[in-house]
């Protein structure tokens, strides 16, 4: 690592370091405002309510993490740029493209740490505040807990529940689609307006049964089914778990079983994408980063530019990563297509451009 390297990363670290904190302060700060009235209603004691900030504060940092990045980089060239320290480089015949190398190698490495915080520590403590915020706070234990818009196949049923609880066995909202064991076609849909489970059978009510082939709808008061899923088993694993709580690895195995399957699995790719697309996010803020100072050394005028690109993307990245989810875009497309189009921008300009180093 050469005296330059060695230099720019000290300088960087201690800027990271203050901003991350200041950062993470304003919204732990904002969080527990917003929070504060669930808190003091539940009568949650401190220790519960320190713990589940502590278990946030990764998940949140791996959130913030490219934009401060961002932040920090372009504070430490404007600084450089009012110490005339990129100057006196350029005067030492050190070119703006070998503080560019040092920075996006530097960024480069920060994608995995990202990424770490992101899977690892985030991903756990996400689901350890979770369980303090549903179980101490907003007092929903698993025996009362309701589950929505279930899918599940069993033998040649694929049945869908508006709503569940799996603990007192009932819900409402049934579909239940028949399928022909030889040709996979749908011979009849079940549809009722709500269920029980009795001595191991669903008692549905309100049904309303439809023959495709024969286009008929024959309506009854009620019908016995004899399923065997119990319905208990979707306390252990919720069906519906955000996919931000679900680490990479597992998704990914989750997507092979279902593709396996026949399932549909756009939405599911879509996410394994975007996990490893926001990590690279930070390699593109730091693209970013370089082509602001190509534009002008100022801190009075980087910093309000920094964050005005970090609102774009950001809002770019979610408008890419919903179109994906709902199939108008190719996952690849959809999770990496910000990054695509602002590392274009970026590198249009530091090719173009002239860096202004003084």
């Amino acid at each position: 690592m050469t005296l330059l390297s060695r230099y720019f990363l000290r300088q960087n670290m201690s800027l990271l370091l203050l901003i991350c904190a200041i950062g993470l302060g304003t919204y732990v700060f904002i969080d527990l405002f917003d929070r504060l009235d669930d808190f003091l209603d539940s009568g949650t004691g401190l220790q519960d309510v320190v713990a589940y900030f502590i278990y946030r504060l990764p998940f949140i940092l791996a959130q913030i993490f490219p934009a401060v990045f961002l932040l920090a980089l372009v504070t430490q060239f404007g600084l450089m740029a009012r110490g005339r320290e990129l100057l006196a480089l350029e005067a030492c015949a050190v070119s703006f493209g070998a503080l560019s190398r040092s920075v996006l190698i530097y960024a480069l490495i920060l994608c995995g740490v990202q990424l770490t915080l992101s899977e690892f520590l985030g991903v756990h403590g996400h689901r350890a505040a979770d369980r303090i915020w549903n179980e101490e706070v907003r007092n929903r234990q698993m025996q009362n807990r309701r589950l929505h818009d279930i899918w599940f196949r069993e033998e040649n049923r694929v049945v869908h529940l508006s709503s569940v609880v799996p603990a007192q066995e009932d819900g409402a909202g049934v579909e239940i689609f028949m399928l022909d064991p030889a040709s996979g076609a749908i011979d009849e849909i079940v549809r009722a307006e709500s269920f029980e489970v009795q001595r191991g059978e669903w008692v549905l009510s309100g049904v309303e049964r439809t023959v495709p082939a024969s286009f008929s709808v024959i309506r009854e008061d009620a019908l016995r089914l004899r399923m065997v899923t119990p319905l208990k088993s979707f306390l252990v694993i919720d069906p519906k778990a955000s996919l931000e709580s679900l680490p990479l690895w597992r998704l990914g195995s989750e997507i092979r079983r279902l593709r396996d399957s026949g399932s549909n699995i756009e939405r599911l790719l879509t996410a394994w994408h975007t996990k490893l697309a926001y990590a690279g996010s930070v390699l593109i803020m730091g693209l970013i980063a370089l082509a602001l100072v190509s534009v002008s050394g100022s801190l009075y005028l980087t910093i309000p530019l920094g964050l005005v690109v970090t609102f774009c993307y950001h809002g770019m990245f979610v408008l890419c990563v919903s179109a994906g989810e709902k199939g108008l875009a190719p996952p690849f497309a959809a999770a990496w297509g910000a990054n695509i189009f602002f590392a274009a921008l970026a590198g249009a300009r530091m090719f173009w451009g002239r860096a202004r180093l003084g």
